[in-house]
């Protein structure tokens, strides 16, 4: 095995031990959740993906074949592109995939439509119950899908959140993101705004640069909209991101 061999097992072995110490961390707090086997990879050219997107992740019930006796676990899928958005972001989707294996346990049908893109009450309810809001209302082909992480719920993993951002994960390049199609055999859903699948949505409007305390700041860009939701919190400083502070000419720095 060459020395690239050994490093790129490293990486992975270093991926999924992040992941699995989260999804511990959620069973930790609601024992009802059960174990997964944890895989990851490629979020594009999965099955129902919109050419142009990279499924986020998946839970699907009874895929793994576990010992002789074909005793079967769930898989939970977390995107590489996904790692590239820090640990809150892998949180956040995490807690929306146990939602779905909550579902499961309890017998509750938590989606419907084609791939069960469409996230009906009964998620919400099961996701506000992890920590998550709701939406205020529907859209036309994800449902109630689009449940955001409270400030409290991130606060409560904040040493997750910390340890998957100082652990610097290796990642996957990408563009947009969707959610997994709840219990069943992947499938896309719109995690955004709704928009015709197939249809890869167009960055319009205003996106304003926030950043956060660290030393160099991480950047992001965000909508006006996004910022009038709530603060969004660095897993790392665990300070929110805002507009850089302007020089005496009045130009970001």
């Amino acid at each position: 095995m060459t020395a690239e061999d050994e490093a790129a097992r490293e990486y992975g072995s270093q991926i999924i031990t992040a992941l699995e110490q989260a999804w511990a961390a959620i069973r930790d707090r609601h024992p009802e959740i059960p174990d997964v086997v944890v895989v990851t990879g490629a979020g594009s050219n999965q099955k129902g993906i919109p050419e142009g997107y990279q499924l986020q992740g998946h839970h699907w019930p009874e895929r793994w074949i576990t010992d002789p006796a074909e005793r079967r676990m769930p898989e939970l899928f977390v995107a590489g592109e996904l790692l590239a958005a820090g640990g809150l972001a892998v949180v956040w989707v995490m807690l929306h995939e146990a939602a779905h294996a909550l579902a499961v346990i309890r017998g509750i049908k938590d989606t419907s439509s084609e791939g069960n893109r469409y996230h009906n009450r009964r998620f919400v309810a099961l996701a506000v119950e992890l920590g998550l809001r709701g939406p205020d209302r529907p859209e036309k082909v994800i449902g109630w899908s689009n449940c955001q992480i409270t400030d409290e719920t991130a606060a409560a993993y904040g040493d997750v959140i910390s340890a998957i951002d100082t652990a610097r994960l290796p990642f996957l390049p990408g563009g947009r993101l969707v959610t997994g199609g709840g219990n069943g055999q992947g499938g896309g859903e719109d995690g955004e705004d709704g928009q015709d699948e197939g249809k890869p949505k167009k960055r319009g409007g205003r996106h304003d640069a926030v950043e956060c305390k660290c030393e160099p700041p991480r950047k992001l860009h965000i909508t006006p909209k996004q910022r009038e939701v709530g603060p969004i919190i660095c897993g790392v400083c665990h300070e929110p991101f805002e507009p850089p502070e302007q020089d005496g000419t009045g130009e970001e720095d």
